[in-house]
């Protein structure tokens, strides 16, 4: 969908260059843009001609061009995301915080709310992340995990009700699972239930109960809730970030969630 724009954008800097080697050519009047049209589609062996004549020249222009036109909107769009997050921290968003598994500090003063799908690769990507924002913050921020299994990921559904299992079981327990699941993804993804039942097994935990609370209407109720919640937001994928109520959506570098707490922290402060 986004190639269309760029093409044309490309054609319009092509045809503008191309234009301009007619006019250096010419020893005449300048022509008006409708005389222009009229010589270059009745005569269009002149743009060839100028092409063979000057072929280095032309790919010159038209990547200075290319990149000229990829930086501006580039600009554009960062300078689109800042409006937005400078509004969003005015009027953030309200997640309910009475429920989802908490890590971190509960009195810090940034909460990010993660909603996450464990065979998601791109939440996967984050992972690394999450982990160095508590290097870099410490006890200024908590994470609040909740689920939105993605439908067509067959293992994330199973592996959300048994994080939420272990969870009911020994709440200490479920970082070591969340980590577990990021850093061994590609065992979930092929060993399934059998993958699950062993970090289970690993963490000390009772794997017959964690299977029953897996199962249970009340993991169901707290699934289902996380996922309503995300949808509420306006979130169609994972993964999905509320940072002090801030969204962000999809997987964003480091620099992006700590400029986002930074301002926070520096508002707080100045209170």
């Amino acid at each position: 969908m986004g190639a269309l724009p760029e093409t044309l954008s490309l054609h319009m800097r092509v045809a503008t260059l191309l234009f301009a080697a007619v006019l250096l050519a010419a020893c005449s009047a300048e022509p008006s843009p409708d005389q222009l049209k009229s010589t270059l589609t009745q005569h269009p062996e002149i743009l060839y001609d100028a092409i063979r004549a000057h072929p280095q020249e032309f790919v010159t222009l038209l990547d200075s061009a290319a990149r000229a036109t990829s930086r501006a909107r580039q600009a554009s769009s960062e300078q689109a995301e800042e409006r937005r997050i400078e509004a969003e921290i005015a009027h953030p968003r309200q997640p309910d915080l009475r429920r989802g598994v908490y890590f971190g500090n509960p009195s810090a003063p940034i909460t990010i709310v993660e909603y996450t799908d464990f065979e998601c690769p791109y939440c996967r990507q984050e992972h690394p992340v999450i982990v160095e924002l508590f290097k870099r913050y410490g006890d200024r921020v908590r994470l609040v995990v909740k689920d939105m299994p993605m439908p067509f990921h067959p293992r994330a559904m199973p592996a959300a009700r048994m994080f939420e299992a272990v969870a009911m079981q020994d709440a200490s327990k479920a970082p070591k699972f969340y980590d577990v699941m990021y850093d061994h993804q590609e065992r979930l993804i092929a060993e399934g239930d059998r993958f699950l039942e062993e970090t289970v097994r690993s963490l000390g935990l009772d794997v017959a109960r964690a299977k029953r609370d897996a199962a249970s209407e009340t993991v169901t109720a707290r699934i289902s809730a996380d996922v309503a919640e995300a949808q509420r937001f306006g979130f169609t994928g994972t993964p999905g970030f509320l940072v002090n109520g801030v969204l962000l959506e999809g997987a964003y570098p480091l620099e992006t969630f700590a400029r986002i707490i930074d301002r926070q922290l520096a508002t707080t402060r100045s209170r």
